[in-house]
């Protein structure tokens, strides 16, 4: 039986997000590398940083479906991890003991908190 256009286009669609998500994890971890100069050594703390953002980052988008469409949605979800990453990388900096576990709590709140923050700036989710 085969593909419909449609099915066809949805895993094409989704494909291109996890490379796009792909992408922007290791421009992430370029910048880092290039900002830093080595002088950081990569620990459990930053492992779990790059790890867990990513995983942050696909909750996020992929339970937001329904505004990819929108412009004001991108920015807040840039904005956020933005924020996130500054504080977390002045924590690794300023605590490098910081073990690679303790960002699962941390990011199960944040992303309680990211989703109330784009359900107040953009209104409520319909999913």
């Amino acid at each position: 039986m085969p593909l419909s256009k449609l099915t066809l286009w949805k895993i094409v669609e989704r494909g291109l997000l996890y490379i796009g998500i792909a992408l922007l994890v290791l421009v992430v971890v370029a910048t880092f590398i290039v900002l830093t100069k080595g002088r950081v050594r990569i620990s459990g703390g930053w492992a779990g940083l790059v790890t867990y953002t990513a995983l942050l980052l696909w909750v996020i988008i992929s339970k937001s479906r329904k505004r990819w469409h929108q412009l004001t949605f991108w920015l807040t979800v840039v904005g956020l991890l933005t924020i996130h990453l500054l504080a977390f990388v002045a924590i690794l900096r300023s605590y490098p003991q910081w073990r690679m576990i303790w960002f699962v709590p941390v990011v199960i709140v944040e992303a309680g908190l990211f989703s109330v923050i784009l359900n107040v700036l953009l209104g409520p989710s319909t999913r």
